[in-house]
């Protein structure tokens, strides 16, 4: 695997590579599952609590628009994954939240999240990963490392 020029493939595709090898590992493992939901879709969910989120705070965690979300959430809200209800403080606001079906299928994800994270660290080394996953936080952060290294 290499660049357009040659070179060495760079940090981004490295990771959207590891991101979609993730990803499709996931949509492999709850294609059983009778949803036809993406990678995108199972994200949102793992990423939705139980207690829910109103649309705009749910769309800052995923990183994505509220109008872009107001698809992901019809979607998943059809399949019967997610429902919205009133907001009980504010009842022209909406919560987003997972059903008892969204819930068993978001235990699913998390786990494996954990067996992924775990293969993957099989597979580099304990130091390794430990060194990575700080790095990853540290960027997602917008930090430098603590350690000073750059």
């Amino acid at each position: 695997m290499s660049s357009v020029n040659g070179d060495p493939p760079h940090v981004f595709d490295l990771l959207g590579q590891a991101l979609t090898a993730g990803r499709r590992g996931m949509e492999a493992e709850v294609a059983d599952e009778p949803h036809h939901l993406r990678g995108s879709h199972l994200r949102l969910l793992s990423m939705t609590p139980a207690e829910g989120l109103r649309p705009t705070e749910l769309a800052a965690r995923v990183g994505m628009t509220k109008q872009s979300l107001g698809e992901f959430v019809a979607t998943m809200q059809q399949a019967g994954f997610l429902h919205v209800d009133p907001d009980p403080a504010d009842r022209r606001a909406r919560i987003v939240r997972p059903t008892a079906k969204g819930l068993r299928l978001q235990a699913r994800i998390l786990e494996i999240l954990a067996e992924t994270e775990n293969r993957w660290r099989d597979e580099v080394g304990a130091r390794d990963w430990a060194v990575f996953h700080r790095v990853l936080s540290h960027l997602a952060a917008g930090k430098a490392p603590a350690d000073g290294s750059r």
